[in-house]
C-alpha cells in the first residue's frame, strides 16, 4: 500500500512495504530514482538491523547461527501504518515468527516522514523493549540523475562537504574492503563513473554535518543532514549505468571480515533493554 503525503508544492509516496520512499516531486521534478528492474528494483530503502555485507549472511547470538538478509530484513518487510497526516506519516515494524528466524530480538522500530516545503526529514526510533538488542541502521535513498534533465550524466555531478575532510574510501572487492588512502582532501569530490564502478564510495568518520550533492550549471541538487550519522556512502549500480546515485547516512558500513558474533561485531550498537534510540535526518531538495 502507498500512502502520499501533499503539501501544494510537493509530493511525496511512500510504500508500508519497508516503509520505502517512492516518488519525491517538487514544482513538477521528480527527486527519487524510479526503481527500474534492468538496473535497481529498489528506491529508498532503510537498512535494519545491520548494514552491509556479513561472511555468509549469518549473524552469530549467544552461540547460535540465524542466516540474515544482507542489509537487514527491514526493507523487505510490511510495516503498519499507524498515524496519517497531510504531511507526515508514521509506520512501525515489530519483531514477528519471521523476523525471530534470522534476528532473535524483540524490538520496535517506528519510522516518521515529515514532508517539508523542500525535501522531507526521515526519523527512525528503535525501542529494546525487555532485551539488550544490537543493531546497525542508515538510510538509502537513491535521487534520479535526471532531476536536471533525462540523461544527465553522474559526471556532471559533485559531492560537496561543509568541512575540509581528508578522509580514507573504502569499496568492496568479494565483500572486503580496499582502502584508498586520502581519498577525499578537501571539501568537494567529483562524482566519475570510474569510481563509482569500483563500488560504493564508503567514508567513514567525517567531519561534514551536511553533504551536498550538485550538479554544473544545473539549478537541481539534494543536501543530506547527517545527524548524527558519521559514516556516508555514495553508490549506484555497476557495470550498467543507471541515472541515480544514492546518498547514504549510516550508522556504520562494515564488510565481510568483521566478526559475526553481535557482541563482538565492530560498528554495531548496543541498546540496553528498556531503552530507545532515535536518528533522524533531513533531505533537502533545490
Amino acid at each position: 500500500m502507498n500512502v502520499t503525503l501533499n503539501n501544494g508544492n510537493s509530493k511525496f509516496v511512500i510504500s508500508t512495504l519497508g516503509a520505502e520512499p517512492q516518488s519525491l516531486v517538487k514544482d513538477g521534478v521528480e527527486y527519487i530514482w524510479n526503481g527500474d528492474k534492468e538496473y535497481w528494483f529498489r528506491r529508498a530503502p532503510l537498512l535494519f538491523p545491520v548494514t552491509g555485507p556479513i561472511k555468509d549472511d549469518t549473524i552469530i547470538f549467544e552461540g547460535k547461527s540465524y542466516k540474515i538478509p544482507n542489509n537487514g530484513f527491514a526493507r523487505d518487510t510490511e510495516f503498519k501504518l499507524i498515524k496519517q497526516t497531510e504531511n507526515e506519516a508514521t509506520f512501525l515494524l515489530e519483531e514477528s515468527e519471521e523476523t525471530k528466524k534470522c534476528y532473535p530480538f524483540n524490538f520496535a522500530l517506528t519510522v516518521t516522514y515529515t514532508l517539508l516545503e523542500d525535501g522531507y526529514t526521515a526519523k527512525a526510533e528503535i525501542d529494546s523493549k525487555d532485551n539488550d538488542l544490537y543493531f546497525t541502521y542508515g538510510w538509502h535513498p537513491a535521487f534520479s540523475l535526471d532531476m536536471n534533465g533525462k540523461g544527465t550524466p553522474a559526471e556532471k555531478y559533485s559531492l560537496s562537504f561543509v568541512a575540509n575532510e581528508k578522509v580514507d574510501r573504502r569499496y568492496q572487492v568479494n565483500g572486503i574492503f580496499e582502502v584508498e588512502k586520502d581519498f577525499l582532501v578537501g571539501d568537494t569530490l567529483p562524482l566519475t563513473r570510474k569510481e563509482l564502478d569500483k563500488g560504493p564510495i564508503a567514508l567513514w568518520n567525517i567531519k561534514s554535518d551536511e553533504i551536498t550533492l550538485v550538479c554544473d550549471d544545473a539549478p537541481h541538487g539534494v543536501t543530506v543532514h547527517m545527524g548524527s550519522f558519521k559514516t556516508f556512502v555514495c553508490w549506484t549500480c555497476s557495470p550498467k549505468h543507471a541515472q541515480y546515485i544514492c546518498l547514504e547516512p549510516m550508522y556504520s558500513f562494515q564488510d565481510a571480515s568483521r566478526n559475526q558474533d553481535l557482541k563482538e561485531m565492530e560498528g554495531v550498537e548496543l541498546l540496553k533493554k528498556n531503552s530507545k534510540k532515535v536518528y533522524e535526518n533531513t533531505f533537502n531538495i533545490f
